[in-house]
């Protein structure tokens, strides 16, 4: 559709060409995403939509714009309605943030920092919703306020209209939705499951005529950036970041996915019974962030308790640790960040200090391996059960189990036998469970991990990028890989207790075979004692 700017608006604010573009979507298209490079124009043309399309002229309309944040709405869509509202006759009001216009229209401005924050539109009626910045926002915030905008009479529509440079937490989700599907945007997608549709008008900083006019210098300034930042505030390059690393990370179920899909556990009373432990990442100007863990007996990993402090000495806030665990039962140790282990001028070392707090519970050197880690989160993370694995078309064969057994030994030829055997259906997906109101520090940082800016910064691609207040994200990585080793641990005893059985049942039909096995077996290491727990305390 065009858009018809009169002499009014003209004379106030006049959009230039890819503004037009966006502002003079269709109403069928349900989901329009303006984005890519700064300098595009985006927070303007979000707060001017309603004037330029003279929604503000009708009574019942009723539209509202968000960012994140308090502070990042007040510094920029406030600022700008309060540049050009008030030639349009509107009056603020600033308890609610509301613009009322001569003919009774409303538009709102609000922010939505958490999740939760959705669930307070519940029982709103929207016409238009914005969002600035919309890799800011978390999918489910979005997903939600969709169903809070409605029809409320036949001459306005029901739209949903928002802006942003590539990047934040939400860059993995927001490409995904409207740039994948068609990089160089101008194409509507049909939705199936909500059948709307959706589109995506890409901007650049040289499409904004004002800025190459008034600031000719702003790109060269941009080219001080970071390679990657540069690509994506310049070019709008959407592929220049990795994206948001823990992606399949659920702190709302999301419709139309599984009901597992889900990693915050309504709120219960850990059993005192069940195996815990404890992870520390240390720090005195950084943060001291510390988490309970839980293992259920069916293996999942539960999170249960959050502790950060800052500026705090050491001797106090492990001694704030140990009084907060004296009551949980069964808890095994604490693993803390291996840097506790070095020299630094005082007379006992970090470690011996959480030690000597933490009584006779053992303090631990926390495993670093910051790849190793972030694969662990995204296997608990994993919701959906791992694929059907290879089976051989000629079936299981005795002779190919004899044959591999005599070239490459027992572990071999049981793990031939094993791919005929079907896989055991995973009932505890996902493994990781986060008690409900217990840590809102991690469900607020797991969405922030971003990949670091490889090869420039030193880090390896794959590699979770490192930031003021990742403190969190660090702590919760040494529990998670702790518990990645108790489960290898008490896999491994499983395995070859099953192994030893099944040998011990050949005794009677093929004495020559269980001692050939039991010496191969022997040979491979599995002289330890299997019929009794590495661990008593994690069998």
């Amino acid at each position: 559709m065009s858009i018809e700017v009169t002499p009014v608006i003209e004379k106030v604010w006049k959009p230039f060409t890819r503004q037009e573009d966006f502002v003079g979507l269709p109403d069928e298209v349900f989901e329009g995403f303006y984005g890519g490079a700064a300098g595009g124009g985006k927070s303007d043309v979000i707060v001017m939509l309603p004037i330029l399309r003279q929604f503000h002229l009708n009574a019942n309309y009723h539209g509202i714009v968000f960012r994140r944040t308090f502070p990042e709405l007040e510094e920029s869509l406030l600022m700008v309605a309060a540049k050009w509202y008030p030639y349009f006759g509107a009056k603020y009001n600033d308890q609610k943030h509301t613009w009322t216009f001569p003919s009774g229209a409303v538009q709102r401005f609000s922010y939505m920092q958490n999740d939760d924050d959705a669930r307070q539109h519940d029982t709103a009626q929207y016409n238009y919703i914005g969002f600035d910045e919309l890799t800011h926002f978390s999918e489910f915030q979005y997903i939600y306020m969709i169903s809070r905008i409605r029809r409320s009479e036949k001459g306005l529509p029901v739209i949903i209209r928002s802006a942003s440079n590539p990047g934040n937490i939400g860059h993995s989700w927001v490409r995904a939705r409207f740039v994948r599907p068609f990089k160089q945007g101008y194409k509507a997608l049909y939705d199936e499951a909500s059948k709307t549709y959706r589109i995506f008008i890409p901007s650049k900083a040289t499409d904004n005529p004002h800025i190459m006019e008034n600031d000719p210098n702003y790109i060269n300034r941009l080219r001080l950036l970071p390679l990657v930042e540069q690509k994506a505030k310049i070019d709008g390059d959407w592929d220049a970041y990795a994206g948001q690393v823990f992606f399949e990370f659920r702190s709302q179920k999301y419709p139309d996915e599984p009901a597992n899909a889900i990693h915050v556990h309504p709120w219960f009373q850990i059993p005192s019974w069940w195996p815990k432990f404890v992870s520390i990442d240390w720090g005195f100007d950084a943060q001291t962030v510390v988490y309970w863990f839980a293992v259920s007996p069916d293996g999942r990993l539960f999170v249960y308790r959050e502790y950060t402090c800052e500026r705090k000495h050491t001797k106090i806030w492990a001694a704030d640790v140990q009084r907060a665990s004296q009551f949980d039962g069964n808890l095994q140790f604490a693993m803390l960040d291996p840097s506790a282990w070095q020299a630094r001028g005082e007379e006992n070392l970090i470690w011996m200090q959480v030690q000597d707090a933490m009584g006779e519970i053992p303090v631990r050197q926390a495993d670093n391996d910051r790849i190793g880690g972030k694969l662990a989160i995204h296997e608990v993370l994993r919701y959906e059960p791992r694929p059907i694995r290879y089976v051989p078309k000629e079936g299981y064969k005795n002779e190919t189990y004899q044959h591999v057994f005599r070239i490459n030994g027992l572990r071999a030829a049981e793990e031939y036998r094993a791919m005929f055997e079907p896989d055991k259906p995973e009932l505890n997906l996902p493994k990781l469970q986060i008690v409900e109101g217990t840590c809102p520090i991690l469900i607020d940082t797991l969405p922030q991990c971003i990949y670091a800016d490889a090869p420039s910064s030193g880090k390896k691609a794959e590699d979770v990028k490192e930031w003021n207040g990742d403190d969190p994200y660090d702590s919760f990585r040494y529990g998670v890989k702790a518990y990645e080793s108790l489960v290898d641990e008490s896999s491994q005893y499983n395995e070859e207790l099953q192994k030893k059985s099944a040998i011990l049942q050949l005794a009677g039909e093929d004495m020559y075979s269980f001692y050939r096995r039991m010496e191969q077996m022997e040979s491979q290491g599995g002289n330890v004692d299997v019929f009794r727990p590495r661990n008593r305390r994690f069998p």
